[in-house]
């Protein structure tokens, strides 16, 4: 008998992980053009060490200040869309406008394309962006990168 694989196979076959081989962006619920890369969903914290009377094995350990890393996106160049030129720029306007926080989503889907799960990055706000390189002698595809930094995010799996 075949193996099924899948998350959640219902009880039939093993449940191997899904392969996060597609996913796109969301920013304030609008879905943004398919991405060639995320990364940087990452939270750390550093423990808080002291030295407790009388215990003399060792230090003992909290948890200290978490912080997240920055988000990083590429995608390719769209000359006939410049969503994050105009995000960046709304940035840079300092006293004209105040700063967009957004929501940012980066939702992850199977091979039929049903969301798996979505990380969600609330007071999300562009501190990066790195237009595309040109050369006209390669074939290849420009890129275009931001860096988003947020306060924190959150992982809701698909029901």
């Amino acid at each position: 008998m075949a193996q099924q694989s899948g998350g959640g196979t219902g009880g039939k076959g093993r449940a191997d992980p899904d392969i996060p081989f597609s996913f796109f962006v969301e920013i304030d619920g609008i879905r943004c053009v398919k991405f060639r890369e995320a990364s940087g969903l990452e939270w750390k914290a550093d423990p808080e060490s002291f030295n407790e009377g009388g215990n003399n094995a060792g230090q003992v350990h909290l948890v200290g200040r978490g912080s997240f890393t920055p988000l990083k996106l590429k995608k390719g160049f769209f000359a006939a869309s410049g969503e994050f030129y105009d995000w960046m720029k709304s940035l840079m306007d300092g006293g004209s406008t105040a700063i967009k926080r957004a929501t940012v989503s980066v939702v992850v889907q199977n091979e039929a394309g049903d969301e798996l799960g979505r990380f969600d990055l609330f007071g999300a706000f562009m501190t990066r962006y790195a237009g595309p390189g040109f050369n006209a002698m390669d074939g290849s595809v420009a890129f275009e990168e931001v860096e988003i930094v947020y306060d924190r995010f959150e992982y809701k799996p698909a029901k």
